[in-house]
C-alpha cells in the first residue's frame, strides 16, 4: 500500500522522491522512505550528511529543509548543493502557502518546528490535537478541529535544565540525565533527576489540563508526543488515562506532508538558490 513516504513528484521533467531535514538546536535529522538519521553537531556532522545523500541514495530528492538553528542552516544548504541531482526547498515557505494543512491566522508567530510538528501529528490522528515535543525545549501546542494552530507554551527541556543548573551553581557538576528511581532523592544526583523530571512532566500535564479545560471547553483531544526526552512524559500521561500517541518523526513528517501536497509552482518557488562558498 502506498504511503506518504512513497511519494514521487515530477518537476521540470525530472522525477524526485521527497526527503525532510530538520535542523534543530542540538541535532540535524534526516528522513526519507524508511530511513531516519540523526546527527549531533560534532566535527563529522557535515561529512555524514554529505556522505548519505551522495553515496547512500539511489534517486534524486526534493529535500524540504526546516531550521531553528540559523548558524547551521547555511552550512547544511551548502553541503547539499554540492551534491548533484537534489534540490533543497524552504519548508517555511511551503507552509505559508498551504492553509489547508495548517491555518496560522490565530497566532502572531511560532517556531517552525512547532507548526510542522502539528502537521506531522495529524498524520496519526484527526484534529483537534495537542502535541508535545520534548527536546532542547519542551513545546506543547494545540490545533483545533478546523486545522487552526492555536499556539502553545515553551519551556526548558530536561537536558537544558541540567546544563543550566551546572553553569549557574557552584556545587552541581555537569551530568547526563538518567530516569529517576525514586520521587524523593537522598543525594544530589537523585534530587536533580527527580526534580527535573517532575518539573517537565508536571509542566506538560498542567498545560494539557489547561488546554482541555479552557481551549477545548473540556472536550478531550489526543496527545501526540515526540522527542528524545519524551519517555517519562509518555508514561505519566498514559498513567493518567490520556489518549497518548508516540510519534518519533513528528516534525519531519510535517515537512513531507507539505512536499507531497504542494503545487508544482509552489515547489519551484521554494527552491533555495545557490549559496556561494
Amino acid at each position: 500500500m502506498a504511503t506518504l513516504y512513497d511519494t514521487k513528484i515530477e518537476l521540470n521533467g525530472v522525477e524526485y522522491g521527497i526527503a525532510a531535514i530538520d535542523v534543530g538546536n542540538s541535532r540535524v535529522k534526516i528522513h526519507h522512505d524508511d530511513v531516519f538519521l540523526s546527527f549531533p553537531y560534532d566535527k563529522e556532522w557535515k561529512k555524514n550528511v554529505q556522505h548519505h545523500f551522495r553515496d547512500h541514495v539511489s534517486q534524486r530528492y526534493l529535500i524540504g529543509l526546516s531550521s531553528v538553528n540559523p548558524k547551521q542552516t547555511t552550512a547544511i544548504v551548502k553541503v547539499l548543493q554540492r551534491i548533484p541531482g537534489h534540490l533543497v526547498l524552504n519548508a517555511h515557505q511551503l507552509l505559508m502557502r498551504n492553509e489547508s494543512a495548517l491555518s496560522l491566522g490565530k497566532v502572531e508567530n511560532a517556531g517552525i518546528d512547532r507548526m510542522l510538528g502539528t502537521i506531522g501529528a495529524m498524520t496519526k490522528t484527526d484534529p483537534p490535537v495537542i502535541t508535545v515535543d520534548c527536546g532542547t525545549a519542551v513545546t506543547v501546542n494545540a490545533v483545533d478541529e478546523d486545522h487552526h494552530f492555536l499556539g502553545g507554551v515553551v519551556f526548558a527541556g530536561i537536558s537544558t535544565q541540567l546544563f543550566g543548573l551546572a553553569k549557574q551553581t557552584a556545587a552541581i557538576p555537569e551530568m547526563k540525565y538518567t530516569p529517576p528511581t525514586t520521587h524523593i532523592g537522598v543525594n544530589t544526583v537523585q534530587c536533580l533527576m527527580a526534580g527535573i523530571t517532575a518539573s517537565v512532566v508536571g509542566g506538560v500535564q498542567q498545560t494539557i489540563d489547561a488546554f482541555v479545560a479552557k481551549t477545548f471547553k473540556k472536550k478531550s483531544a489526543p496527545i501526540v508526543v515526540s522527542g528524545g526526552e519524551s519517555q517519562q512524559v509518555v508514561d505519566a500521561l498514559s498513567d493518567r488515562g490520556y489518549n497518548v500517541i508516540y510519534h518519533q518523526h513528528m516534525v519531519t513528517d510535517g515537512i513531507l506532508v507539505l512536499l507531497a501536497g504542494a503545487k508544482n509552482v509552489d515547489l519551484q518557488d521554494a527552491i533555495i538558490g545557490k549559496i556561494l562558498s
